[in-house]
């Protein structure tokens, strides 16, 4: 993980954890009954529960914690704001209730995207949608657009961090309450960084067709995903973790 913020989470971390050496697929299917499961619980309890799930498999996956607090420290302000609008609104508890189902999302996205390798969450997206071939959906456009989001997210962050910095170093400083020249600063801003993006996705286009890539066309790979025994199991309570949902509430 890079230090540029938020979107920082989305990287992947090379390791070798139990989570690192599983199929996307399961990832995919635990992670989606996971969240589903979480958004609909209205439990204090439950959603206590879903986070110290969220806790273990991240202590499983051998990520650093620090990491994950410097990359998303940023959303701390968001957090506080939220909270103290909910317990104004509806009293301590749903705010509680919140917090804990933002957390143990946040922290489920990370590691989802931080234990798997981007070539496999794309051929593990690609798997999985297509059955909807049959009903005229192009699941490979859709999958790569996909990786593609995932991955130049926080390559945008990056860029957009570099030529903030490059603007302070080389030009004065102005108020921060004078709206008029931070008007100016951020179209002076937004020009090297729409720049920047146009000129990578032209690369990203080359290479793509220099790779005789072409949408909707079937696509072989080096290494061919396979469901273990483990990745079975992990399905399995993906299909029992809505019954801690109904037996808590």
């Amino acid at each position: 993980m890079s230090s540029f913020g938020a979107l920082s989470t989305l990287q992947y971390v090379p390791g070798d954890s139990l989570l690192h050496r599983l199929d996307p697929r399961s990832k995919y299917g635990f992670a989606v009954s996971y969240s589903i499961s979480l958004v609909t619980s209205h439990s204090l309890t439950t959603c206590f529960i879903y986070t110290l799930i969220a806790l273990f498999l991240f202590l499983l996956s051998k990520l650093r914690f620090y990491l994950f607090w410097e990359n998303t420290r940023g959303l701390l302000v968001v957090l506080l704001l939220f909270i103290s609008l909910q317990i104004v609104l509806n009293g301590v508890e749903d705010a509680a209730l919140m917090t804990l189902k933002m957390i143990s999302f946040i922290l489920m996205v990370t590691i989802l995207l931080s234990t798997t390798p981007p070539e496999k969450q794309l051929e593990g997206l690609r798997k999985m949608l297509s059955p909807l071939r049959r009903f005229g959906v192009k699941t490979e456009s859709c999958a790569v657009m996909f990786m593609i989001a995932v991955i130049y997210l926080p390559l945008l962050l990056e860029d957009l961090m570099r030529i903030m910095q490059a603007q302070r170093v080389r030009g004065p400083q102005y108020g921060r309450w004078n709206l008029a020249w931070r008007g100016r600063d951020m179209i002076f801003l937004l020009t090297p960084l729409l720049l920047t993006t146009f000129r990578r996705a032209e690369r990203l286009s080359d290479a793509m067709e220099s790779r005789c890539f072409r949408p909707g066309s079937e696509r072989t790979t080096l290494y061919p995903l396979k469901l273990g025994r483990l990745d079975i199991i992990v399905l399995i309570l993906a299909l029992l973790l809505p019954f801690i949902h109904i037996n808590s509430e």
